[in-house]
This record gives C-alpha cells, structure tokens and sequence, in this order.
C-alpha cells in the first residue's frame, strides 16, 4: 500500500497530482484551522475523506507519526520525474549547479532529512542506487521530508559510477565525503563550476568505486570529543559551505 502522512506532504501530493490520491483518512477528533483548510482543499479537489479514530490511523500508518492525516495512493508518490540525461541538459548552463548522490542511505529518516536539507539549499537533484538505498515510497520519507520529497527531482540508476562518469563528462566536479590520508578538510576546499556531493552508507561510508571516481575527498573538521556526524547532519554543513562559497566567489 502506498501511503504518505502530514500535512505538507499530502498538500504538496495534492498540487502535484490529486488523481493520485485515493483516500485521505482523518483522526476524527482533531479540529483546527489547519486541518480546515487541507478538507477544504481536498474538497476542491473532489478526494474522498473518512473521518477515523486515531487506532485506525495508528494501524493504517504502522504507528509512524502521521499529525492525524493519511493519505492513501492509486499509485507511487508523484515526484518531479527526470532522467539523468535530461536532468544534465537540463542544467547544461547553470554554473552553480548542485547534485546530491547518496551511496546506499538505507535509514529512511536519514534519507528523509538529508532530502529536506537538499531541498533548502536548492540542490537540482538527488541520485540514488536502485538497490541498496532506502525505499523512496516510504511513508517515513515523505513525512521526515516534510513534503520536500515531492519538490526535487530524485533519479534512481543502475549504476552510481557509471551516472558519476557520465556528469564528470558533463563538467561536474565530483566531491566525496570520507576521511582517508588523502582527504582535505572542508574549509580548504577550494572550487568553482558545477558539483556533485557523494555521501555514503550510515556504517560503512562510500563504496570503493564510487569514492575511486571522486574528484575530491573531503572531511569535516571535528573538535569536540565525537568524531563522527549522523550523514544527514553531514550533509547540511557540506551544502552550506557550498552556497557560502559560491556567494563569495559571485
């Protein structure tokens, strides 16, 4: 069954695609202003409600965190869809382009927060495996995203090296997250033109070909005692250094 929850998500699936939408199932004993104004637009949009007790919910949603709305799908989440060869043409002249590529992100609140973060710093697009990577219909997804999940283009490929290869040949340059004898902190990295964010697995990090295909490897200078960060954490600081030095470099 197909299913997103919350209120961003199902509005944002409603402007996106409302034929998509089956059935929008309501805890029966919220009333507020908000959840008037989703019935309201659910109503402009001839979707079926029914009005449950919060159990119901709890079982429909697995327990997840729902905010008392779930939304039930004919088909998978409607997402900007693009191929990776149209999503290159498509930024062939953005000189300041930004793709995420995420090597096997198997936690969907991970991958969830990590989409919600692209999505603020205006990442173009997000890579994934098909396999080996969280499932991006997961209701979890759509709910830790907030929504976000249905605002940026997500391209699923066989073959991360291969779509790695094929943007090097495109002028991107491909920066990985890791840290080896080799890597550079990420206060001395120092770029211009279009780039490609590669983050790996929660446990294991990048897989050696993918990190081999990596322009740059780069690591986020620790001082405290801990000397890791939770991957979706990792990847706001590396997108927020990004933006600041394309500012500087205007």
């Amino acid at each position: 069954m197909n299913l997103i929850s919350g209120f961003h998500s199902i509005i944002n699936q409603i402007k996106i695609n409302s034929s998509n939408i089956s059935t929008i199932y309501i805890d029966n004993k919220r009333k507020d202003n908000r959840l008037s104004e989703l019935v309201e637009l659910c109503n402009n949009n001839q979707l079926t409600l029914e009005y449950v007790d919060s159990k119901k919910l709890d079982k429909i949603a697995n327990n997840s965190n729902h905010q008392g709305i779930i939304a039930k799908l004919n088909g998978p989440v409607a997402q900007k869809s693009f191929s990776l060869g149209e999503m290159i043409t498509e930024l062939n002249n953005k000189t300041n382009a930004i793709i995420m590529v995420l090597d096997g992100i198997t936690d969907p609140h991970n991958l969830g927060a990590i989409i919600r973060t692209a999505d603020c710093f205006g990442v173009d697009a997000i890579i994934l495996p098909k396999d080996n990577s969280a499932n991006i219909n997961n209701i979890t997804i759509a709910k830790t995203s907030s929504g976000a999940v249905y605002n940026i283009p997500i391209i699923s490929v066989t073959n991360l090296n291969r779509a790695l290869e094929k943007l090097k040949e495109n002028e991107f340059w491909i920066a990985g997250t890791t840290l080896t004898e080799s890597s550079i902190s990420l206060f001395e990295f120092n770029f211009s033109g279009k780039l490609v964010w590669v983050l790996g697995n929660e446990g294991k990090g990048m897989r050696r070909l993918v990190q081999e295909n990596c322009d740059f490897l780069v690591t986020i200078p620790m001082f405290g005692n801990t000397q890791s960060l939770n991957v979706s954490v990792a990847s706001g600081i590396v997108l927020s250094y990004t933006r600041l030095m394309q500012h500087k470099n205007l």
